[in-house]
């Protein structure tokens, strides 16, 4: 399968791709495009060498593949003929709303089961396993959400489509290193590409649309173009979330704050809400835009937008499993069993709940005799016999 090497501005201002294949310097900041020496003389020269690459594997050459080998095949349409043993139950993508609404959208493409539809997953991590020198290395998977449930996970049928380089966190410029990927799924949700069906034996124009993307929080925040920490970190309530900032944890708190959305059925934006949101942000020229916090909580117009259909996906944007039951279950471990230095029940927790709660029980106590402060124990740390209790609980 071929890749591709497209050069970056070196602060991922833009690719030099397309019309902008020739530059040698970045249009925004002015970055030269090639590394550059100083030679003996003292001028400086130009060497025939990226200083940044982002490595693209296009991803129709892989999805067309998939229909080269007859079993192969007869699994991407496993969606729509595949026997189900659960008819009642949510065990695949295709049973739930998301994919169902976009059938009714667009039925043209839900008539050929064969038509593709993906997911995308990303996140970053250090390749070169170095705390000390920090190198934050981001690849873009493809997931082809056509095939049975027990083979949409398997690693054959996961694909790699970028590579973005560090070393620093992509940030607002993520939208700039996926612009090989959407171009792609434009082109192929648009118009199409001619496959040939081992299964049928025939040709087919093969379409391919994009369904969601899987990661951690802050990816979403990557992918979804919203701010998701400080006082709206929430992609769905947005500036609705009102939170208390913290005066000893110096940070936004969102205590008692589940009562604002009773009855269970907050207001979501519709797609043409969040459309006019998008096409009416107003840049700055320090970065960001206008009335940031106030009215739109907007970090960067997400690359995925161009998409004709994404303001019509019922749910773009989704948080894995993985990380809600990590995070939560470590962190009522680390309260439960009062674990010094990673329980969210630390001093400035206290002091921050004297202020906020009722309960002088758990206030911080100053001793006479030393003039230490000591930390009472709550009702939620465990004593020793119930911390071995619910250890022998896990298992031996």
């Amino acid at each position: 399968m071929p890749y591709e090497k497209i050069d970056v501005c070196p602060n991922n201002c833009m690719l030099f791709r397309k019309e902008n294949a020739n530059k040698d310097h970045c249009d925004k900041c002015g970055q030269c495009r090639y590394v550059e020496v100083q030679g003996r003389d003292g001028q400086k020269r130009q060497l025939n060498i990226a200083r940044k690459v982002l490595r693209y594997l296009p991803i129709i050459p892989r999805l067309q593949r998939q229909y080269m080998s007859e079993s192969q095949a007869k699994h991407m349409t496993w969606h729509k003929y595949g026997h189900r043993d659960h008819p009642n139950k949510m065990v695949d993508p295709s049973d739930a709303e998301a994919w169902q609404q976009f059938d009714k959208d667009f039925p043209d493409f839900a008539l050929d089961a064969r038509n593709v539809r993906v997911a995308i997953a990303t996140d970053g991590f250090n390749p070169f396993s170095m705390v000390a020198s920090p190198y934050s290395c981001w690849p873009v998977f493809v997931i082809p959400l056509n095939l049975p449930p027990s083979l949409i996970m398997q690693k054959n049928n996961i694909f790699l489509s970028l590579l973005i380089p560090g070393p620093k966190y992509p940030g607002k410029n993520y939208s700039v290193f996926i612009e090989p990927l959407v171009d792609d799924l434009i082109y192929a949700f648009e118009h199409g590409v001619l496959t040939y069906d081992w299964a049928t034996k025939k040709n087919f124009k093969m379409r391919v649309s994009y369904l969601f993307s899987i990661h951690d929080l802050p990816a979403l925040g990557l992918f979804s173009g919203l701010c998701v920490h400080g006082k709206s970190p929430c992609p769905d309530c947005r500036e609705g979330l009102k939170g208390i900032w913290l005066k000893y944890g110096g940070k936004f708190s969102f205590f008692d704050c589940h009562r604002q959305f009773l009855p269970m059925d907050p207001r979501k934006l519709t797609s043409d809400e969040v459309r006019a949101q998008i096409d009416q942000l107003v840049p700055l020229d320090e970065g960001g835009f206008d009335k940031f916090g106030e009215e739109h909580n907007w970090t960067h117009i997400p690359g995925l937008s161009r998409l004709p259909y994404y303001h019509k996906l019922l749910l773009p944007h989704n948080i894995d499993v993985m990380h809600n039951e990590r995070n939560v279950m470590e962190a009522i471990f680390n309260m439960g069993f009062d674990i010094r230095d990673k329980t969210k029940d630390n001093v400035k927790a206290r002091l921050d709940q004297a202020v906020l709660c009722n309960r002088p029980s758990l206030n911080m106590v100053q001793k006479e005799a030393t003039g230490k402060w000591v930390k009472p124990r709550a009702d939620f740390c465990l004593t020793r016999p119930q911390r071995k209790e619910v250890l022998e609980w896990f298992g031996p």
